[in-house]
């Protein structure tokens, strides 16, 4: 029982988590910058935000308008976009494994 509990406890305060993507499958990401998300509480910046242009919905950081050198570097090495909301924007989306 206490085995049970331990395992429930662990597993609720993992920094990992499930998201369904696009394809229906299951995808286990740490929620950093760019990973792709379902809700906020999937990001370690809390920020989950859905380019619908795009058809990205990733986690993401806040950055200065206009200014791509203040995101993370995305999955193709570049820079993510800053858009004028101040939202980190990539050219796609992470693949987690």
């Amino acid at each position: 029982m206490r085995l049970a509990v331990a395992f429930v406890v662990l597993t609720a305060c993992s920094s990992y988590s499930q998201t369904t993507v696009d394809s229906g499958m299951m995808s286990s990401c740490a929620g950093s910058a760019y990973d792709p998300c379902g809700s906020n509480g999937d990001c370690m910046s809390n920020f989950c935000h859905d380019y619908n242009g795009a058809g990205l919905t990733v986690c993401t950081v806040t950055c200065t308008p206009g200014d791509s050198s203040t995101c993370p570097v995305d999955s193709t090495g570049s820079n993510g976009f800053c858009n004028n909301m101040g939202n980190c924007k990539p050219a796609k989306a992470n693949t987690c494994p």
